[in-house]
């Protein structure tokens, strides 16, 4: 028993907050019984002060009937689930009233059992006193102490009147049992508050886990904003209940990729911190602010009309715009917003779909900007993705063709190479142009089968030409990144036997204004291997002197938007007299794309351009026609324009 004395905690100062409440309250929680104690113990009193009448007992027993009926008075007065301030005061109260009527009682026994010789009375007594003892510590094991309190207070003073008073073997005998049973209750009343205890607890920790569970399944570990499952709660009950409409604001941080790359992972993280942070201002009682995976977030809220939802996003994009910082310095940021806004009777799912197909859209427009969902944006999406699905089956089943145009010198109007132009003729749609179907490829990771195909085809073609023609292969952008191209354009040499200085590779300036650390090595490695480098497009948004500087190219072409007309625009002649300027400086060669007629030629001829590219000579014909047409007799009415004459087109080596 006395190690289960040391085993409770003094005072349950180690107890927290929740569980000590709940204890209180079970304290108060049965009043009948309570009331049934008071009113019985009230009549003991009347009853003992009836048959001896001594001013002590009399004072004794009032007190004992008017303690009673305070505490009863008090159970009346609380109210569980009101504990959160009070706690402390109501446990007070309840000990104070708990062990002042149990000394009460038991100073009453006492004084019955040394005053009045009435045995009826002594038991009566010592009933009421055992009995308030054994109820009391069953009622009150959440306390033990106050329980322990109650016991020794009302039971202690039977033994004590006991031994004072002659009252024989029988007597003394009498005694020493009550003593027991106060030893046996008091272990008892120890052992249940051990046990009530571990299961007030456990309860309580589920409780707590329960609440940390529920708030992890709602949130976002990351950032500490609603997750996509509770965005999907709170849009679905807003367009039940709307009396607005809602606006879906889509949020995706332009090129957050790079900066998880360039600065690592944990400074991505800290980002995603901060716009969280920065969008939760956004959010209200009606408003929801999510972070939807990735760097994507969206916001939901309710909007009067559509100018009331563009000024929001861009409410949204001017925050988002400010500079974060970090370990290494000021990041600048800039996000794409796609808005959808409901409708009667549309559906979450729908609403949502509409915001990403909006974001699709401003993403592809160059970023950094807000774009309003269009039905006509979902229909072009869907085209999309029919293409995306067509192009996979025509790159997989070589459904695809080249054809090739001829790059003419200027001077000796000979051919001196061919540049290999993909061709798909879809079943359907018909002649699908590169601008279009090129980007699909590379967006879904097709561009280096595709490249490496178009490379072994091209050098296996021009290995049947002439020795002095090379051919000519467009290379895209995102092969400069990674490590495949030069295993695809050694792997295409090797397996058709065509010499390296028969192989030209055009960059476009795009593919290189990225400032990719990898392409004046990849370049550099071309060249050395005897394989010519073009800068094609020259001139046509990006361009750059610093690119000349920094990257060893063998000609610039220059683009046809700057050929079509030189004769009415100043400023086209300008820049073009500026790209031969420069490239003669440079010892670069020029070739002109686009020349259709004998006065474009000329005027390409007299700025410096070396070479020309355009119908002028010949449209893009099929691998089947360059021999007829070397040979000055084309196959086909659209292999040559009718300008050209086969002496202005010969074989290099006749």
């Amino acid at each position: 028993m006395l190690l289960n004395v040391f085993k409770v905690r003094p005072k349950d100062k180690e107890l927290n907050h929740a569980v000590r409440v709940a204890l209180i309250e079970a304290l108060y929680a049965s009043r009948a019984s309570l009331g049934i104690g008071a009113l019985l113990g009230g009549a003991v009193a009347a009853v003992t002060s009836y048959y001896c009448r001594t001013t002590l007992v009399e004072v004794t027993g009032l007190l004992l009937t008017l303690c009673g009926a305070l505490r009863v008075a008090s159970f009346g007065i609380f109210r569980p689930g009101n504990l959160s301030a009070g706690a402390k005061k109501w446990e007070i109260l309840y000990d104070i009233g708990a062990v002042s009527y149990a000394a009460l009682l038991g100073l009453l026994t006492l004084e019955i059992l040394l005053i009045s010789p009435d045995l009826r009375l002594h038991a009566l007594m010592a009933t009421l006193a055992t009995g308030y003892a054994a109820g009391a510590a069953g009622r009150n094991t959440g306390r033990p102490f106050i329980a322990i309190g109650q016991l020794l207070s009302s039971a202690l003073p039977i033994s004590i009147g006991l031994f004072a008073t002659d009252r024989g073997p029988a007597g003394m005998l009498l005694a020493v049992a009550n003593l027991l049973f106060i030893i046996v209750v008091t272990d008892i009343t120890l052992l249940t508050y051990k046990t009530v205890l571990e299961a007030f607890i456990d309860r309580q920790e589920k409780l707590q886990l329960a609440t940390v569970y529920e708030k992890l399944s709602k949130t976002d570990p990351l950032t500490g904003i609603d997750n996509r499952g509770t965005l999907r709660l709170t849009l679905e009950r807003l367009l039940q209940h709307r009396e607005q409409a809602i606006a879906v604001l889509w949020l995706d941080l332009d090129r957050f990729k790079q900066i998880n790359d360039t600065m690592g992972h944990a400074a991505g993280d800290d980002l995603l911190h901060h716009v969280a942070s920065r969008l939760s201002k956004f959010a209200t009682p009606m408003a929801s602010v999510a972070r939807f995976g990735g760097d994507e977030f969206i916001v939901v809220v309710p909007v009067e009309n559509v100018e009331h939802a563009l000024k929001l996003a861009e409410m949204v994009r001017e925050v988002i715009a400010k500079p974060v910082g970090s370990g290494q310095g000021l990041m600048d940021l800039t996000v794409s917003i796609g808005i959808a806004i409901s409708s009667p009777g549309i559906s979450s799912d729908d609403l949502l779909r509409h915001a990403d197909v909006a974001l699709y859209e401003a993403k592809a427009k160059g970023r950094n900007r807000v774009i309003l969902f269009d039905p006509e944006m979902e229909r072009r999406l869907v085209d999309r993705q029919h293409l995306e699905h067509d192009l996979k089956r025509a790159i997989a089943q070589e459904e695809l063709d080249l054809h090739f145009q001829p790059i003419v010198n200027l001077a000796t109007k000979r051919v001196e190479s061919f540049e290999a132009l993909l061709r798909w003729h879809h079943p359907i749609h018909g002649n699908i142009p590169p601008s279009t179907f090129v980007p699909i490829a590379e967006s879904i990771g097709l561009i280096d089968s595709l490249t490496a195909w178009v490379l072994r085809v091209a050098c296996a073609e021009a290995q049947r030409w002439p020795d002095s023609i090379s051919v000519a292969v467009n290379i895209s952008a995102g092969l400069l990144k990674g490590r495949d191209l030069p295993t695809m354009v050694v792997e295409a040499l090797m397996a058709s036997g065509l010499s390296p200085r028969r192989l030209e590779l055009e960059i476009t300036e795009s593919a290189i204004v990225e400032d990719n650390p990898n392409a004046a090595g990849l370049l550099d490695g071309f060249q050395k291997l005897g394989i010519r480098v073009s800068l094609d497009d020259f001139g046509t948004g990006y361009s750059s002197l610093s690119y000349l500087c920094r990257y060893k190219f063998d000609r610039i072409k220059i683009d046809r938007s700057f050929i079509s007309s030189p004769d009415r625009q100043s400023e086209t002649r300008a820049v073009v007299q500026a790209i031969c300027s420069l490239a003669k400086s440079l010892d670069l060669s020029v070739i002109a794309e686009g020349i259709e007629t004998p006065e474009q030629e000329d005027y390409v001829v007299s700025q410096g351009c070396a070479a020309g590219q355009g119908y002028l000579f010949a449209r893009p014909m099929p691998r089947e026609h360059i021999a007829g047409y070397l040979a000055g007799t084309p196959n086909s009415a659209d292999a040559v324009s009718p300008r050209i004459t086969p002496l202005r087109v010969v074989r290099s080596n006749a």
